[in-house]
């Protein structure tokens, strides 16, 4: 912006014009440059601060998979993602903003909690654990290509702000799948007592039956371009595929090899494997094939759930014993954790109010 002549014959106007616009460019250049955002705290946690950068990471990702999983129903939930969040009332006079807000928050607190847990108990995390910081970067990538955005640059910038790219995103990824990895630990490696088991199984009877090791790979229909729905073509093309999935793995092609190129990876470990039992987060139609007649149990299980949409193709590998104790001992491991993330109330979100001026903004 090239600066007026301020020598006597300019106006009281224009030097008054001068001084008002010259700060705003400058605000809108900073804020556009990311530098801002990269500098100013906008909360912190448990004594560590928060960028608005670090921050924005948490809120847009719970923002971005809140719009892909509920894409065929906004308007069911009364939200315009093309109207800003702070200006549409989510509930109670709550807006759609502070709702997303609250739920970044939460996944931060966790995130912090999780991460210095580990760093206290000086864990070390496995390839596997730490695979799905790598599968993520590639999906961003694939996305990027896929939107026909020029760099990863402006995409980091386009999903979750400016001043975010690729190693600031990766730095809060990383801690994130490492929270998530350590939670799941604990969870496992707890050993609730017999007198435990006991207590719970009194309390949930029930037909006992086999728990059930199987490998898994999921595919998801893909939508109709121009309504954005699953109806009965886009279901015949999916149960195509997952025919032609199956015939591939009969012929002999490895299992690891299938589930890496073509599965969602909703289901199980990062590998498929998971142990089914009553509980587990699966259809109910394909948990009664898997728990019903378990003698007649085949070695592979094919299963389209036409209401989302998804596929799962199946490896049995055998029974994992006492269904109903499996049950047992994954819930008082839940419980025992639940207890235990009572400590995380000191792990509550300190907001500073000049970073939340632009914070996801």
């Amino acid at each position: 912006m090239a600066m007026p002549n301020m020598k006597g014959s300019s106006s009281p106007l224009l030097r008054a014009m001068y001084i008002v616009l010259v700060p705003v460019v400058l605000l809108i250049v900073l804020l556009n440059s990311g530098w801002l955002q990269r500098l100013l705290p906008a909360a912190a946690v448990h004594g560590e601060t928060y960028s608005v950068v670090r921050y924005n990471y948490y809120y847009f990702d719970y923002y971005n998979a809140f719009l892909e999983e509920n894409a065929d129903r906004l308007d069911e939930l009364h939200y315009d993602p093309s109207t800003n969040a702070g200006q549409q009332n989510y509930a109670d006079g709550v807006t759609w903003r502070e709702y997303f807000r609250q739920q970044g928050e939460q996944a931060l607190m966790e995130t912090a909690y999780y991460c210095d847990l580990a760093e206290a108990a000086g864990y070390v995390f496995s390839e596997e654990e730490l695979a799905p910081i790598q599968r993520r970067l590639e999906d961003n990538e694939a996305a990027r290509i896929s939107y026909g955005i020029r760099s990863a640059s402006s995409y980091y910038v386009s999903y979750y702000g400016p001043g975010m790219n690729e190693s600031r995103y990766t730095a809060e990824l990383t801690r994130s799948v490492k929270a998530q990895a350590y939670k799941a630990h604990l969870i496992d490696a707890y050993q609730p007592g017999e007198a435990e088991i006991a207590a719970w199984l009194a309390d949930h009877s029930g037909a006992d039956y086999q728990g059930v090791n199987v490998r898994a790979i999921t595919l998801k229909a893909i939508s109709d371009r121009s309504t954005g729905e699953v109806g009965t073509p886009q279901l015949t093309a999916l149960s195509a595929q997952l025919d032609r999935l199956g015939a591939r793995y009969a012929a002999g092609e490895d299992f690891a090899d299938l589930q890496a190129a073509f599965s969602t990876r909703s289901a199980g470990d990062s590998a498929g494997a998971m142990t089914v039992t009553r509980a587990s987060d699966l259809p109910e139609g394909l948990l009664d094939e898997l728990l019903g007649d378990q003698a007649a149990l085949p070695d592979t299980l094919s299963y389209v759930d036409e209401a989302e949409g998804v596929a799962y193709f199946l490896v049995i590998d055998g029974f994992a014993g006492s269904g109903l104790t499996l049950e047992a001992e994954a819930a008082l491991s839940e419980a025992a954790i639940a207890a235990q993330e009572e400590a995380m109330g000191g792990y509550q979100v300190e907001r500073n109010p000049i970073g939340m001026l632009i914070a996801t903004s």
